[in-house]
């Protein structure tokens, strides 16, 4: 068996709480990010997230790119793979819980309920191998149908997530690994092997409707706290106007 790993730096300036008038403090400190297995960034780090990717979309087989994706869209993004035993699982249940219960609290308010309409999910697998598009959706349909799968060439994964500062090793070998490997008489991890798991983080992007990061969430916050934290960046409360021109 040939584990992976993902390491998730996130990086988010202008953070917040849920109060409705006033742009809110930072509440996730070092502390947060190391429970959850997350490198904390630099403060000073002038690296934003996001860049320019084409994926190929699980429903259809065809290829999106990020401007396609996030256009005219709230997306929360997650990374992640198919074959996940428990993580992506049960963050997905919890983003289809978050998408369900804003559709409900907003419904009263015209203008909340419309951007609320505007509100994806993407799931943007990182195991090439396994996760062709038929496979990964088979997996993001057990979800809120706003659920979008992502997948393709190990080239184009590394691209997107070199794109939001994921980082993951491969299960690609180097003659060294491979001599190795071969003195040991172990086979090589297959396409079809469903043994091997990846270790990796369990944030949450939010993404805003001109692609640029907003905000991110872990589903330990609860639904009720990502609720109301979405709802502040719908009423814009943090200025985050679309920069598209």
């Amino acid at each position: 068996m040939c584990p992976l790993s993902i390491y998730l730096i996130n990086w988010c300036e202008g953070c917040s709480n849920g109060n409705n008038n006033t742009q809110p403090e930072l509440v996730l400190g070092n502390e947060t990010f190391v429970t959850h297995g997350v490198a904390a960034p630099d403060k000073g780090s002038k690296y934003p997230l996001g860049g320019p990717f084409r994926l190929r979309e699980s429903r259809t087989g065809n290829y999106i790119t990020d401007k396609e994706l996030f256009q005219d869209h709230w997306t929360l993004l997650y990374f992640g793979f198919s074959k996940c035993a428990e993580v992506c699982p049960s963050t997905l249940r919890f983003i289809t819980d978050v998408m369900k219960a804003c559709d409900e609290k907003l419904a009263g308010d015209k203008n909340l309920s419309t951007e609320a309409a505007r509100l994806q999910a993407v799931f943007l697998s990182v195991d090439s191998r396994r996760d062709t598009p038929e496979v990964l959706e088979g997996f993001v349909s057990k979800y809120d149908p706003r659920v979008r799968g992502l997948t393709g060439t190990s080239k184009e994964i590394e691209q997107a997530a070199r794109a939001w500062r994921v980082y993951y090793s491969s299960i690609d070998e180097t003659d060294e690994e491979k001599s190795a490997r071969e003195a040991k008489g172990v086979p090589m991890v297959g396409a079809d092997d469903d043994t091997y798991q990846l270790d990796h983080s369990s944030a949450i992007y939010l993404v805003g409707v001109d692609g640029k990061l907003k905000d991110f969430f872990f589903k330990e916050m609860g639904v009720a706290d990502a609720v109301g934290r979405l709802e502040v960046h719908l009423q814009d409360v943090y200025g985050f106007k679309d920069t598209r021109g």
